[in-house]
């Protein structure tokens, strides 16, 4: 299982209570490679100059000999500005290997001047709906060189990646119902059953007409001058004065505030994400539509 620390805070009872998740009894590393914040952009790659070969089907600098595939998870490490330079690349589990992020999709060009000249806006308009859902996320287009355009199947791969922090999951449709999710994998539209251990708690993940207490409706950021335990306790407070008025206009409703462990704070990840469900946080079942009525 992903380890890793999520933070929340939840207004119970009139006071403040902050809980600490530990999943499997560690922390998730923080991103060591620096990454630019900002939207969700595409780069593909050049086919010049970037050691290519016909056993590389991105080229040797890429680091990758078999062409990627829609669902492979991977590690990346940028060359230069993230998102904006050529990432090494490697696969790795989605469950267990920390992930930056995700291939989406696998977009087929009908030789390498199709792929290097149009493939890379195919993928931004594509796959920028799952990005744009994450917290902190951007696309990013990896077309395959002349030399390895064969190898990489006539495909530019269409990554979804963190920015500051690894993903660290599976995202969009390749994730299960059942499944465990964390801060940086939640998207809008999430539904997810908080489910208590006593000591830590699981996000797990559910259709939205089945039994949840959380569905995932923004994020906001936190401001940078404020310290990691400020931050966790304003968490409410941020997602209310976004989204209180819309989603949660009535007294049985309330919007939550989810903040990701310290690590992911001081290595850029200043999001909190944010939630609408039963003020009680008894469960319930079906998705809220916004703005939502009192029910």
């Amino acid at each position: 299982m992903l380890t890793l620390v999520v933070a929340v805070v939840l207004f119970v009872a009139g006071g403040v209570w902050a809980v600490t998740s530990l999943s499997g009894g560690g922390k998730h590393p923080a991103a060591t490679k620096a990454a630019s914040p900002g939207g969700p952009s595409a780069s593909s790659s050049s086919g010049a100059g970037a050691g290519a070969g016909a056993g590389y089907p991105y080229g040797a600098d890429v680091g990758l000999k078999k062409a990627l595939r829609a669902g492979d998870c991977v590690r990346a490490e940028w060359t230069g500005t993230a998102f904006a330079s050529r990432p090494e690349l490697g696969v790795v589990e989605c469950a267990h290997g920390v992930p930056d992020g995700q291939v989406m999709a696998v977009d087929p060009a009908r030789d390498f001047a199709d792929a290097r000249d149009h493939g890379g806006a195919r993928c931004a308009g594509e796959v920028k709906g799952v990005a744009g859902a994450l917290p902190d996320a951007g696309v990013y287009a990896l077309t395959p060189t002349e030399a390895g355009f064969g190898a990489a199947d006539s495909g530019t791969a269409c990554l979804v990646l963190g920015r500051h922090v690894p993903i660290g999951g599976a995202i969009g449709h390749f994730r299960k119902t059942g499944s465990n999710v964390w801060t940086t994998e939640m998207s809008v539209g999430d539904c997810w059953l908080y489910v208590d251990h006593t000591t830590y708690f699981l996000a797990t993940l559910t259709a939205c007409a089945d039994r949840h207490t959380d569905q995932v409706i923004g994020s906001v950021t936190a401001p940078r001058a404020t310290a990691f335990e400020d931050a966790l306790r304003q968490a409410n407070k941020l997602c209310g004065n976004r989204f209180e008025s819309t989603w949660a206009p009535g007294s049985d409703r309330s919007v939550f505030g989810y903040l990701s462990d310290e690590n992911n704070w001081k290595a850029g990840f200043d999001f909190v994400v944010c939630t609408v469900g039963k003020a009680d946080r008894s469960p319930t079942t079906g998705a809220i539509s916004s703005p939502g009525p009192a029910a």
